[in-house]
């Protein structure tokens, strides 16, 4: 079976569900806005499931500054990378506002997969994802400010956005500031650029959270401000 074969068949709502039905032992932990999960560079044996809130990935770069990869909302996962890939946590997982989540032993969920070869690759093709996203931070160093700016919008409308009338909004808990964390631009140049982008009535960014008004223009953005390689 192709990996992209594999990920169609087997997605992230079966692997919860598989393991959520075999009632494998686990206990459930809660957490406050801003309070750190897993710290990165420790070892870490276990496998989460958030059941309620929200939560970013970030790690650190080389200039020792925090830069946020990912974002999970409720029914979704993580643990895989550094259990199944035998590595220290690759990232700090924050709680951006109250948090529920599942913790189940490493050896637990190796056992559940150990007569499941289609659950076990795509919980390794998903820890694979996990590190080819922290080292993909210095690619996404180079592009200009503004299109770094962009790309963090659509990753967030495209991951945890929120559809309503209006458009697609941020999730409650993602602040500009993470947005500037996620793009690695400077708060006060996001700002601006920001800005630029609600004069165009493409984003609205009040009243809170910021609202996607045209997801397609937001896109088109980043053709037009494209920079091109030397």
């Amino acid at each position: 079976m192709y990996v992209a074969d594999l990920v169609k068949n087997f997605n992230g709502e079966k692997l919860i569900e598989k393991i959520t039905e075999l009632d494998i032992p686990y206990k459930t932990a809660s957490y406050k806005k801003n309070e750190l999960i897993v710290e990165e560079g420790k070892i870490d044996a276990h496998f989460y499931i958030v059941d309620s809130g929200l939560v970013s990935f970030s790690v650190t770069n080389s200039d020792k500054l925090q830069v946020i990869t990912r974002f999970l909302n409720s029914n979704s996962w993580f643990g895989s990378a550094n259990f199944l890939l035998d590595s220290p946590f690759q990232f700090n997982v924050t709680a951006l506002r109250d948090t529920k989540i599942r913790i189940y032993n490493r050896n637990d969920i190796l056992r559940l997969f150990q007569s499941d070869s289609d659950g076990f690759w795509f919980l390794y093709f998903d820890g694979y994802t996990q590190m080819h996203e922290r080292n993909a931070l210095v690619e996404i160093a180079h592009h200009d400010p503004r299109r770094r700016l962009i790309s963090a919008l659509l990753y967030i409308a495209n991951t945890v956005g929120i559809k309503t009338d209006d458009g697609i909004s941020f999730p409650r808990g993602i602040t500009q500031n993470h947005l500037a964390l996620v793009s690695q631009v400077p708060r006060t140049r996001a700002n601006v650029e920001l800005q630029k982008l609600r004069e165009q009535g493409i984003i609205r960014l009040k009243p809170k959270p910021t609202v996607i008004l045209d997801i397609l223009k937001l896109r088109e953005q980043l053709e037009i401000h494209r920079t091109p390689r030397p």
